[in-house]
């Protein structure tokens, strides 16, 4: 059985590049073009279109309770990224679950539920 990594971040990308037989330099340059290219996208306020779905930047909301506690979350950005999932990407993800219990016995993977 394949092992499967934790994120599919840049090492990923990058070592799947290599892969196909690129450089490591060149597969690094590639990658960084791409997100650099992603991320400005996302900073003009465009929506990036991604596997099932879409990217877009979102502001985010934080409650008047912040202001009252006079504390406030580790990450104040006042904007997020929001993946809004597609049709075929919500069918994707949901024979991927109905799989996984089927897997499990059926149990749902939910502990001390009752």
């Amino acid at each position: 059985m394949a092992k499967h990594p934790r994120t599919l971040g840049r090492a990923y990308l990058v070592g799947k590049l290599r892969e196909r037989g690129l450089p490591r330099r060149q597969a690094v340059v590639v990658v960084n073009a791409i997100l650099e290219h992603l991320i400005k996208a996302l900073r003009r306020g465009e929506e990036v279109p991604f596997p099932f779905g879409k990217l877009k930047c979102v502001r985010r909301h934080f409650s008047e309770y912040w202001d009252i506690v006079d504390d406030w979350p580790a990450n104040r950005e006042g904007y997020t990224i929001k993946w809004q999932l597609d049709m075929a990407g919500a069918r994707f993800l949901s024979s991927k679950a109905s799989a996984s219990e089927q897997q499990q016995g059926g149990r749902g993977g939910r502990i001390g539920v009752s």
